[in-house]
Order: structure tokens, then C-alpha cells, then sequence
């Protein structure tokens, strides 16, 4: 008796670490993204143009957020205020947006659209569970001059309004001392 319990235990065993294999190899040949999502994610760059948002925070599909943001670019949206002024050629700030991501190991860059001059950020500072996106446009208005439009939200998770102000003047002040150090 001890014996076909034992040969039972053994064959169960064996059919578990089979199966448990066959699992391991599919996820390694396929990903596993059927299984378990993707990598990518849903979380689609930000359309300045067709954004709808309240400074209030009342009605945003994001919750709270910080907008800065010309009306003429903005239309739909009531932004907290204007796009920021850079006195140096969109080119240049375009890198030196780039740069920023690079150098901060909380900053990662989600996507950047080449033609538009737009950098979607996410931004997971320590002890926060979840990340911040910051999507940043940059906006050539002369030869030598450009604008940056801003907003920064919290998809998943809880985030005050003051708190996505705080990090989005972070980073223009950032952006600005950079810019004025070349």
C-alpha cells in the first residue's frame, strides 16, 4: 500500500514539474504577453491640441494636474498658464530636454515624437508606488527663441494638485538653470 502511494506521489510530482517546464518554455518563446499583458502598456502620449482640462481639477480625465499651456496651442483646455519662454532656438532645448531625462535616474522617457518636439516622461520619485507622467512640447517661436508647454498628471494613484505644480517647476527650473549654463 505504502508503495503504490508513494509511486502515486512520484508520478504527480513529475507531471507538476512537466507542466510547471512547458509553462516556463511557452512564456520564454511567446513573452507571455497574452497571459499577462504587456510590456508597453496603454498609456497613450498626450494631445496638447484635443486636451481637455480644468485648473480647478473639476471634470479631468486624469484626475488632478498641472497645465501650462498657450490657449492659441491649448484650445480646449483651461491651463493653470502659459507655456514657459526659453531664450534659446528649439533645437536646443529639444536636447537639453533630452538631457534632463538622462541625467535624473527617477526620469524615465515614455516616448518622444521627433516631428512634434514631444517627450512623454514618467516620474517615480522614492517612496512612491506609482510613477507621474510629465509630457513636455516644445514650440519654436523664433529663430531664437522657443516655448515649452507642460502638463504633468498621475494616472494611477492619488497625487494633490500642488504636488504635480511642485515637480513640473522643479523641472522648468532645472530646464532653465541648464539652459542658462550653456
Amino acid at each position: 500500500m505504502l508503495d503504490k502511494f508513494r509511486s502515486l506521489l512520484i508520478l504527480i510530482s513529475f507531471i507538476v514539474i512537466a507542466g510547471g517546464l512547458m509553462f516556463y518554455m511557452y512564456i520564454l518563446a511567446n513573452g507571455g504577453e497574452g497571459l499577462f499583458g504587456t510590456s508597453e502598456g496603454s498609456l497613450q502620449p498626450t494631445n496638447f491640441e484635443a486636451l481637455t482640462f480644468h485648473a480647478d481639477g473639476t471634470g479631468n480625465a486624469n484626475g488632478p494636474g498641472y497645465l501650462l499651456c498657450d490657449a492659441a496651442i491649448c484650445s480646449k483646455a483651461e491651463a493653470n498658464g502659459n507655456s514657459e519662454p526659453f531664450s534659446i532656438p528649439a533645437e536646443r532645448l529639444r536636447q537639453i530636454v533630452a538631457d534632463y531625462a538622462e541625467d535624473l535616474p527617477a526620469v524615465t522617457t515614455r516616448s518622444f515624437n521627433f516631428q512634434n518636439g514631444q517627450f512623454d516622461f514618467l516620474e517615480r520619485r522614492p517612496g512612491e508606488a506609482y510613477p507621474a507622467v510629465i509630457s513636455v512640447r516644445i514650440f519654436r517661436e523664433t529663430d531664437f527663441s522657443s516655448k515649452l508647454a507642460l502638463y504633468s498628471y498621475k494616472p494611477i494613484g492619488s497625487s494633490s494638485a500642488s504636488n504635480l505644480r511642485d515637480r513640473a517647476e522643479n523641472m522648468i527650473a532645472r530646464l532653465h538653470r541648464i539652459a542658462d549654463r550653456n
